[in-house]
């Protein structure tokens, strides 16, 4: 007896993939992109003696969200929010004079974050960093004052200017 020929059929089935939807803890629908960015000197920057200076990070190492501007050394988040701001300044003095230094983390021109410290000569590092809530377009900046003497705040890895949305 002849078996007959068996044919099989090939089925295609439409496959529909959902987006993936995250939640915050209350129930409602996160919007928006994360946030967060870090920014480093690219050069040395005279600080005169008494006068703040806008602190210049020219190098973008990361922009998840596009909301830095290294031209302008500005962050202006996109969402209003908490963020967590982190900045330092390496600087140096040439003599053996004191320094006392404020650093400030400024949004729309008000010193919301900042710290003053009292150094003795040669290389040192000052750092300001907390939780500020920002809204959407806020300029935010680093500003830096040197009192008792002329510096060079040092275009390196120790002069950042970071932050993230929490």
């Amino acid at each position: 007896m002849k078996s007959k020929p068996t044919c099989k059929k090939t089925v295609f089935k439409k496959t529909v993939c959902k987006q993936v939807v995250r939640k915050r803890c209350d129930g409602k629908r996160f919007k928006g992109r994360k946030s967060a960015f870090i920014a480093v000197s690219g050069t040395d920057q005279t600080l005169n003696m008494g006068q703040f200076m806008q602190v210049q990070f020219q190098v973008e190492e990361v922009d998840l969200n596009n909301e830095y501007n290294p031209a302008t050394s500005t962050f202006r988040p996109k969402q209003a929010g908490l963020y967590s701001l982190v900045a330092s300044v390496s600087f140096s003095v040439v003599t053996m004079s004191e320094v006392d230094m404020r650093l400030e983390i400024r949004v729309n021109g008000v010193a919301r974050i900042f710290d003053s410290e009292h150094f003795f000569p040669r290389d040192n590092i000052i750092d300001a960093a907390g939780i500020v809530k920002l809204e959407a377009r806020d300029t935010v900046q680093v500003f830096a004052r040197a009192a008792g003497e002329n510096g060079t705040i040092n275009g390196s890895l120790g002069t950042r200017f970071e932050g993230f949305k929490i």
